[in-house]
């Protein structure tokens, strides 16, 4: 039985979800039109596995030409129009392109693009395309705008699932339920989480398959059977279907199946997933050693000789700062003080974990996590030598979100005992009210604009932009009582 409050926090998930899925433009979310491609590839050609090095559908491409494109993509020729070009053309164009987006030719969908743009997320493992692909299938004659609001809101029921998840760790790793409570309440009322849970991206089925991991280890850890052992391996298996950077969570997996003495249940991801990673090497190199997008490929060795000459405090900033927060593709960002202040709550979680370090199965979840990171930092080194630039994608971060946050809760309750939840909750309903109402809708609406530095700033209250039409109000609504709902709900009696 799932407890009230936690179906209640994760009604209120759901609420916020629904509302981020109508509220973010049409490839706004990262990566988004990359994405919906495959699905396509999938549904409307029959691959199952598609060809990365294939042009996207027409239509997608079509889309790109039309609707205004996320900062990220400012780089593309005209008539490609970012967010902030789009609200200074003629109010006639824009009704204009509105009216050639719905009248994209169904057809379209069947037709190769010129090629301009490539089917680069072909190279992600298909678990999460095979999900959603029927979905698309059961519309298939409405526009390409209401398929993608579909799938939105597809990924964002099975990304929510990582609330219960989330709770059931909790109540394993912690004596009564107010920690467990906090964690999926923190959850609940990330920005970050709802902005990948709430578009097309395999980021949705990967943070409850990661938690379903979590916890079938969890079980393993305390009461060891084969069962179990096969289940935590599928878990696995399903994770290194969905995308690749569950292979930072082989060895923890590996490590514990052995201590378990059900090392032999190591074959299920083996032979279920391994295929994939196989053909991925074969057919288009390894997703370990090339720089993404970049077109560039490194051996391990020339990585790892380059490993000194990074500068790993920026690499690690710069991964937590995408983190917290980044608003879409458009990458709306806050004030650096308001990171900082994030970046001291963590510290203190990171400080006061030391007192759970002998806590059954905290050891376990804190491995999956370390190895996680250890997947970000190889990729930042990636980064560094494919581009000069020390980064990682920080909002990875959120595909193991059930090992984060219950490990920051317990660290955060050596200093603040029952509080350390609703704390960290009301800290991001904050940053998310906040965010939402002074950056994302006033920039989405053409209140506010890049500046020449490339950062967009908070809009004055009266400059605030609410949505206009009826159904999105009712949703606005809806997550606005969401919201400021899960602090209470965080805090147990």
């Amino acid at each position: 039985m799932i407890p009230m409050r936690i179906t209640l926090i994760w009604i209120c998930l759901l609420a916020r979800l629904a509302f981020y899925a109508a509220m973010l433009p049409l490839w706004e979310g990262v990566d988004e039109w990359a994405h919906f491609a495959v699905v396509q590839s999938v549904e409307r050609r029959g691959e199952w596995l598609a060809s990365r090095d294939r042009p996207i559908p027409r239509n997608i491409e079509a889309s790109l030409r039309i609707v205004p494109i996320p900062w990220e993509l400012r780089h593309f020729d005209p008539p490609s129009v970012t967010h902030d070009a789009y609200w200074q053309l003629p109010e006639s164009e824009r009704r204009r392109r509105t009216e050639a987006l719905g009248a994209i030719p169904r057809e379209w969908a069947l037709e190769d693009g010129s090629g301009v743009f490539s089917n680069y997320e072909a190279q992600q493992p298909p678990l999460y395309y095979w999900l959603v692909a029927p979905l698309v299938w059961l519309i298939p004659s409405r526009s390409l705008a209401i398929q993608v609001l579909a799938v939105r809101c597809l990924s964002a029921l099975v990304a929510s699932m990582a609330v219960p998840l989330v709770y059931r760790i909790g109540r394993g790793l912690f004596e009564g339920e107010g920690m467990a409570l906090g964690g999926a309440a923190v959850i609940a009322v990330m920005p970050g989480f709802a902005g990948i849970a709430a578009r097309v991206g395999n980021d949705a089925l990967a943070a409850p398959v990661y938690a379903a991991l979590l916890l079938a280890g969890l079980v393993l850890w305390r009461r060891p059977s084969l069962r179990v052992a096969c289940q935590t391996a599928l878990a696995l298996t399903l994770g290194l279907l969905t995308k690749a950077y569950f292979l930072t969570a082989v060895p923890a997996v590996v490590w514990l199946l052995w201590r378990r003495g059900y090392l032999r249940a190591a074959l299920i991801p083996l032979f279920l997933a391994g295929w994939w990673y196989v053909l991925s090497a074969v057919t288009g190199g390894s997703l370990l050693t090339s720089g993404t997008m970049t077109g560039l490929s490194f051996s391990p060795a020339a990585v790892l000789g380059n490993v000194p000459s990074v500068p790993w405090f920026r690499a690690v900033d710069a991964a937590l700062f995408s983190h917290i927060y980044c608003g879409g593709w458009s990458w709306l960002t806050v004030r650096s003080w308001i990171y900082h202040v994030f970046y001291f709550v963590l510290a203190a979680a990171a400080i006061g974990l030391w007192r759970w370090l002998l806590k059954p199965g905290i050891l376990w979840v804190l491995a999956v996590y370390l190895s996680f990171w250890a997947g970000e930092l190889w990729h930042a080194a990636l980064m560094f030598a494919a581009r000069g630039v020390p980064a990682s994608m920080g909002y990875y971060l959120y595909g193991v979100v059930a090992a984060e946050v219950p490990l920051c809760v317990a660290g955060l309750s050596t200093w603040l005992r029952r509080w350390a939840g609703p704390l960290g909750a009301a800290m991001f309903a904050l940053l998310d009210l906040a965010t939402m109402h002074l950056l994302a809708l006033p920039y989405y609406a053409g209140a506010i604009r890049h500046q020449a530095d490339g950062v967009v700033h908070f809009a004055r209250f009266s400059a605030m932009v609410r949505p206009h039409s009826p159904a999105l109000v009712a949703l606005w609504i809806c997550y606005l009582l969401a919201t400021l709902a899960v602090v209470p709900l965080a805090a147990k009696k």
